[in-house]
């Protein structure tokens, strides 16, 4: 169904084409990544001013690939469809699109019964609520096949249909209850991790409070933007059990890391510092307004987060958009080491256990071909070493992205390893990075 509907919409493009050829090309905008590089520079001296005795990895920035640029577009056109369709309605065109893109999330996942679950799916997509089939869909789409966006964007839809179903109150507030305990905010307040509410319906209530947030539903060329096309990490490795500061959480948090024996759980104390020095150095950033002026950029609205998940995963996000050029943004990750170990090759955090996610090596007839998959799917890299009082900018090779990316798939010394030098370091001779 979906693959033909695409096709007979090749005259025109889709939002997903629009958004994805105009972020092609900021990709390829010299001045961004010029305004880019300069941030993420002075970004790491404010740092090692503010913390002289904390160290950090060399602090690391990434360029998306092409790859997954589009995965963020079609991410965002999904967010944006089901909340529209859950505020106001969509058209029937706009569905068939919606479907397209869950569709081919779908097919992604082999292990998936696809008929049954496409089914259930079309069900939430066209058809009038069904209470006689509430079970089934939960039972198909509450999987661990399917991502949590997905689920977001089906259960907000279901939970609209069952709102303006013609069922009585009592059923209404029943089921509503059940999924908000499950999959809603009262799973989130039971766990105390926000993750837990899948379905975010709050959100959903709040935009049909708001006429703005709703026309830039309306506006796809708005909504599909992506705010972290390029992104620094700031890695902390150790605090020393002696830093300079007033913040008595921190103060407190050193003083029972130092009275702890066990490594294991003086480890868990310098992720907590971390966590501390992370809130308040993106305090500090926000209330600098010299340094935003000086770096033309300003902190998005609402963009700087606390993240923590359930499988460990805890950092701070903020993002900062250029006020010149309001195209230009960053943004900026602060976590432990840690956090981030977690983060790599097959760790618990990884993108290896997320659907849709997973970094897997692309097959290829030929040199040529594997070269144009690696292209399309690898981000660029460079770090911002501290070389004396300057903080200088190595870019990586067509090798090391690779490598970089692929952390976990090609170890050091496999055959993998050997055929990828082998490939890369050929054509480096010509062009310097991926």
């Amino acid at each position: 169904m979906g693959t033909n509907l695409r096709e007979s919409y090749k005259v025109t493009q889709s939002a997903v084409e629009k958004s994805y050829n105009h972020q092609i090309g900021l990709k390829n905008n010299s001045e961004y990544e010029h305004w880019a590089d300069e941030v993420g520079k002075e970004l790491v001296k404010y740092f090692y001013s503010q913390y002289p005795g904390v160290k950090i990895e060399i602090p690391k920035m990434r360029e998306k690939s092409k790859k997954s640029i589009l995965g963020k577009i079609k991410n965002l056109e999904i967010e944006r469809l089901s909340k529209l369709y859950a505020v106001e309605g969509i058209s029937e065109e706009e569905k068939d699109e919606f479907y397209y893109l869950i569709e081919e999330r779908i097919h992604e996942n082999d292990e998936l019964d696809i008929n049954d679950t496409l089914n259930v799916i079309r069900e939430i997509i066209y058809a009038k609520f069904n209470p006689n089939s509430i079970h089934n869909i939960e039972e198909t789409i509450m999987v661990d096949g399917i991502s949590k966006s997905t689920k977001t964007a089906l259960l907000r839809i279901l939970m609209s249909k069952i709102i303006n179903s013609g069922e009585t109150y009592e059923y209404k507030k029943d089921i509503i209850k059940y999924f908000n305990c499950e999959y809603g905010r009262t799973a989130a307040e039971r766990s105390g991790l926000e993750e837990n509410d899948i379905i975010r319906y709050q959100s959903i209530v709040n935009i049909r409070k708001d006429e703005s947030k709703i026309q830039r539903l309306r506006d796809a060329n708005s909504f599909l933007k992506a705010n972290d096309l390029r992104g620094m990490k700031i890695i902390v490795s150790s605090i020393p059990d002696d830093i300079d500061t007033k913040n008595e959480e921190l103060i407190n948090i050193i003083g029972k890391r130092k009275r702890s024996e066990e490594n294991k759980t003086r480890q868990q104390y310098t992720h907590l510092g971390v966590v501390e020095i992370g809130k308040e150095f993106f305090a500090k950033l926000e209330d600098n307004s010299e340094l935003l002026e000086k770096l033309h950029m300003q902190v998005i609205p609402c963009s700087s987060r606390h993240k923590k998940k359930g499988n460990g995963y805890e950092a701070e996000h903020i993002k900062f958009i250029n006020t010149d050029n309001p195209e230009f943004t960053l943004e900026l990750q602060f976590k432990s080491e840690y956090v981030e170990n977690m983060c790599r090759g097959e760790g618990e955090a990884s993108h290896q256990h997320r659907p849709g996610k997973e970094r897997i090596l692309p097959h290829a007839e030929n040199d040529k071909e594997l070269i144009e998959k690696l292209r399309y799917m690898t981000p660029r890299y460079k770090t911002f070493p501290s070389v004396g009082s300057e903080i200088q900018i190595q870019r990586y090779s067509i090798l090391q992205n690779v490598i970089s990316y692929f952390q976990g798939q090609i170890v050091p010394g496999s055959e993998e390893y050997e055929e990828a030098i082998r490939l890369l370091t050929g054509i480096e001779s010509r062009e310097k990075v991926i």
